[in-house]
């Protein structure tokens, strides 16, 4: 059994706020501990569950987050950025047997969650595939199932695992923390979070074949809203790309890997931003 991991940081217990996420912000170091104390839980708990091989992903920032020498010594970590498939770099090589998103947040436009944002939050107003909105992990769940993973496990603030159930159906859930906002929650302790994905990783990889991997057919039509016009300016010179307001472009793709990878080039990379 082989198992992917693909882990953020907004949505792990402790951080509320964006110095926390960002170097060299208060409490960045201690979140990034956090952040990989928070998949090694995950982790250990499926090498107890059988798994041969557990691959993950250092999805936030610069994906220089996770302190790879806290991991068990079993796991590999994907790490660094312009890599394919963004924040699920690696779930196409070989074949995954069920994917957990571990310290996941809310899209940009639900009501709440803590730093809940899509793709960069300074930048993405709202993505949406055939016409539906789409959080990240509303993104990356289809994108998965096209390489045949179910998404079976998920660990974040009320908020994500209420708004993620919402299209993921039953996935496993390990709630860490309650958004009071977007900018302050109730959390549990690092300790007891951890406790927490544990006991979820093993109920997760206890039913796992109840899980099927979720695909969108191709061609689908791909929109993103901005936040300001120059985005939608530069894209729209395009020839393949359409206009649609001031602040959104549409294009066709093939399937998500085309999703993925137009996502990648339109957003660039930039540091400072989420």
């Amino acid at each position: 059994m082989r198992i992917y991991i693909s882990a953020d940081i907004e949505g792990i217990a402790g951080v509320v706020t964006r110095q926390q996420s960002l170097p060299p912000g208060i409490d960045y170091e201690a979140a990034r501990r956090w952040m990989t104390d928070s998949v090694a839980a995950a982790a250990e708990a499926a090498f107890a569950m059988g798994a041969e091989e557990v691959v993950a992903c250092d999805s936030h920032y610069n994906s220089q987050n996770i302190l790879i020498d806290r991991l068990p010594k079993r796991v590999q970590l994907v790490q660094g950025v312009r890599r394919p498939l963004g924040m699920v770099g690696g779930v196409n090589e070989g074949k995954f047997d069920g994917a957990f998103f571990i310290g996941w947040h809310t899209g940009s436009t639900h009501r709440s969650g803590v730093l809940g944002h899509t793709m960069r939050s300074l930048v993405v107003r709202e993505v949406r595939l055939n016409g539906g909105t789409v959080s990240e992990a509303g993104f990356y769940h289809p994108l998965m199932g096209h390489f045949g993973v179910p998404l079976i496990g998920i660990s974040g603030d009320s908020h994500f695992v209420e708004e993620t159930r919402g299209f993921a159906g039953d996935v496993e859930a390990a709630v860490v923390k309650w958004a009071y906002g977007h900018l302050a929650a109730r959390s549990l302790t690092p300790a007891a979070a951890c406790e927490e994905i544990d006991a979820m990783t093993r109920r997760a990889i206890g039913r796992i074949g109840a899980f099927k991997p979720y695909r969108i057919d191709g061609p689908i039509a791909l929109e993103v809203e901005f936040k300001h016009r120059p985005p939608a300016d530069t894209l729209s010179l395009l020839p393949q790309v359409e206009r649609l307001d001031g602040y959104t472009i549409r294009v066709m793709v093939p399937d998500m890997v085309g999703a993925s990878a137009f996502m990648s080039v339109a957003l660039g990379y930039d540091p400072t931003e989420t």
